[in-house]
């Protein structure tokens, strides 16, 4: 747990503070006195006496007085000897500006390991290595080389890379957007995201967080954390979440990615993802006002109708609905408009529109019940007055509880106007999608909040009958699980499956199918996964005769490709498909992750379009175990093929209650036996009445 003077120490120790203003150990040094920091300040460097007017000491163990923090600026080779003399001199806290270790290699995790175990068996916390520093603003401390600090704000921003937090602190003093505390987790040796967000929900100064973040320390903890915070996280996760997946011979291989997990993860913990360093600061400009857009409405004035035609497309698109003018509102327009002007929203207030309208246009529109979000578009017309309509945007946002997003287009024209947008701190842009996707993002954001709901782990767990017959065949290694296995599970688990038998002898097969035809005949997933890039599934066959010519067949091809003899065989009744459905999942953490203490993220499931064009169509949805029946059927919504479950052009709506139960239950299956690696069904056949479960596989792994 994070303590409050770990940010906060009372004295600090640089070692490797220079007299060299160019190097990073006396940038530091100034940044610390010059942001006004009151406590001791100790530089070490046995080339000095006396650095930037402070007596400089050879090493830590020279300084009588107790150190709570120690800034390391030295080669990394020549950290392991200073984290000794840390332990010794018990410092609380280590910042490790210094690069050199797991990012480079095999050689330097190992060093990085050597210093972290250390300094966790010392009781010391760590921030870093390759780390920017730190900045608390409420404590005067800039223990960093950034370049720039915009000084003190509501926002507390933790970024793995440095070079990415100096960039928004850059962005951040131009508009002149503070932040409470600014720090670079760098190679996240100790100190990580988890802690930090936690940390900051209960620090008084911080309302908002912010996190550029490459990869996530622990998933799963990182989701619960989030789920619990009451302020808002922007994010910027670029890459993937963890390793890339495993090359794996399924469906689910393609379509549920470690990206997917990250996306996935931080929708589930209701954060607001950005794309860009601009995306984010505007996002946090936004949200440092206390005006977010309660509902999806949005109305759009302009004095161009392009723009405006534009803009509503976005809204469309964005998931956002074009506010419904109230009459009485429209009644106000028609006395304050002119007669060419459009009431209806978009409202036009025509390219001659002086301040006046503006202002009365803004007023009535944001007085209108139905509107939740203003957006306001301005193009510089010989006649508009740039200035006047920013300052009145200004004055009325502080009178209003909805928020004004505002959308000056132009170039040089328009620079007075969102300088005074800008000094009040305001939104302002010069692209109008840009502007509305923000809108939405915000917009889901506090619908989420109220929303979307959390189930927990336990409430899927079952007993789990044949642990013992995974426990006995799985490795370290990916192994296909037996059909036997799988299908046992299935039944435990009541999952619709089709009248069937594995077998390798013709006449069981010929017994069955004479109570079933029409069957299908397949290879099991332990013979081949795909099924149909080797000739290994016949469809439709209606006689015996037929049955013993394909059987044969379907043998000879299994034994080509696997080399074996007499391979069993997966017979089944068939369905006729009004719809086919792909469910997958992939383990993303180790194979304890549902218990207290398991790492990373649990089971990314995949749902969509099944068949064999399912990695053409993509029609694909993912969400994390474990997760909600209300928002599983949200996400089933969100598919294509889920028009045609709920009865396309007249046609009959299809088994969906059941579909959704048949994810449920797989959710439960991934949980009770966790050693599932990837889960492949494909395809899910769906009639009036059923959701049958064709053709399963399963991968398990250690």
């Amino acid at each position: 747990m994070i303590k409050e003077n770990t940010l906060s120490p009372k004295s600090i120790a640089i070692v490797g503070a220079s007299q060299d203003k160019e190097k990073i150990g006396n940038v530091i040094l100034r940044n610390l006195i010059t942001g006004g920091y009151n406590g001791k300040i100790y530089p070490i460097n046995p080339k000095y006496k006396e650095v930037e007017g402070k007596e400089c000491f050879p090493d830590i163990l020279s300084i009588r007085d107790s150190i709570e923090m120690v800034c390391i600026v030295v080669p990394s080779q020549f950290v392991n000897a200073i984290i000794d003399q840390c332990i010794q001199k018990k410092t609380q806290t280590v910042v490790i500006i210094s690069a050199g270790f797991k990012e480079i290699g095999e050689e330097g995790k190992e060093l990085e390991n050597e210093i972290v175990n250390k300094l966790k068996s010392a009781g010391i916390r760590l921030i870093g290595p390759n780390s920017l520093g730190f900045i608390n603003n409420n404590a005067n401390i800039n223990l960093s080389f950034a370049r720039t600090n915009p000084g003190e704000g509501t926002t507390a921003f933790i970024s793995q890379s440095g070079a990415f937090a100096t960039a928004i602190l850059d962005m951040a003093s131009k508009d002149n957007v503070g932040f409470s505390k600014i720090i670079s987790i760098g190679n996240k040796g100790d100190i990580h995201e988890n802690e930090l967000i936690e940390y900051f929900q209960k620090d008084s100064d911080t309302h908002s967080i912010a996190m550029y973040l490459e990869e996530f320390s622990d998933g799963k903890d990182f989701i619960e954390i989030a789920q619990k915070i009451d302020k808002s996280i922007v994010i910027i996760a670029p890459g993937s979440s963890q390793k890339g997946t495993e090359a794996i011979s399924s469906h689910t291989g393609s379509l549920a990615k470690s990206y997917d997990v990250t996306l996935a993860a931080i929708k589930k913990g209701n954060l607001i993802k950005v794309e860009s360093s601009e995306e984010m600061f505007d996002t946090l400009k936004v949200i440092a006002t206390k005006k977010l857009p309660k509902g999806r409405n949005v109305a759009i004035i302009t004095n161009a109708g392009g723009p405006g035609i534009m803009a509503t497309d976005f809204v469309e698109q964005f998931g956002l609905n074009m506010a419904n003018i109230g009459d009485k509102s429209k009644e106000k327009l028609k006395k304050d408009l002119p007669i060419f002007a459009n009431i209806n929203n978009p409202i036009d207030i025509l390219g001659d529109a002086l301040l006046d309208r503006y202002e009365k246009a803004i007023k009535v529109a944001l007085d209108d019940v139905n509107v939740d979000t203003l957006l306001v578009i301005l193009t510089p017309q010989l006649v508009t007055d740039i200035t006047g309509v920013a300052k009145t945007i200004a004055d009325i946002q502080k009178q209003t509880s909805k928020p004004i997003f505002s959308c000056f287009l132009g170039g040089k024209d328009i620079e007075d106007g969102n300088k005074i947008l800008r000094a009040y701190g305001l939104y302002f842009s010069n692209n109008i999608e840009d502007t509305v996707k923000l809108i939405g993002k915000l917009t889901n954001y506090v619908i989420n909040e109220t929303t979307y709901s959390i189930r927990d782990t336990s409430t899927l767990k079952a007993k789990g009958k044949y642990l013992k017959e995974i426990e006995e065949v799985i490795t370290e290694e990916l192994e296909v699980l037996d059909d036997d296995i799988v299908f046992k599970i299935a039944k435990e688990f009541a999952l619709d499956l089709p009248n069937q038998i594995i077998t390798s002898n013709i006449d069981e097969a010929i017994e069955f199918s004479s109570k079933n035809f029409p069957v299908a005949i397949k290879a099991t997933s332990k013979d081949l996964a795909h099924k149909t890039d080797f000739k290994g599934l016949f469809l439709d066959i209606r006689t015996v005769s037929e049955l013993q010519n394909k059987f044969i067949e379907l043998t000879e091809n299994i034994e080509k490709v696997t080399g074996k003899n007499t391979p069993e065989i997966l017979i089944q009744e068939m369905f006729e498909p009004k719809a086919e459905f792909f469910i997958g999942a992939n383990r993303e953490g180790e194979v304890n992750i549902y218990e207290p203490k398991g790492f990373g993220f649990g089971h990314l499931i995949a749902i969509g379009q099944g068949g064999i064009y399912t990695e053409v169509h993509k029609d694909i949805e993912h969400f994390l175990v474990p997760e909600t029946l209300k928002n599983i059927r949200e996400s089933l919504d969100r598919t294509k093929i889920s028009k045609i479950i709920d009865g396309y052009r007249g046609k009959s709506p299809l088994a969906k209650e059941a579909l959704i139960e048949t994810i449920d239950k797989i959710q439960s299956i991934l949980v009770t036996y966790p050693e599932i690696y990837t889960l492949d069904i494909n395809p899910v056949i769906l009639t009036e009445e059923r959701a049958v479960v064709v053709d399963i596989k399963v991968y398990i792994k250690k």
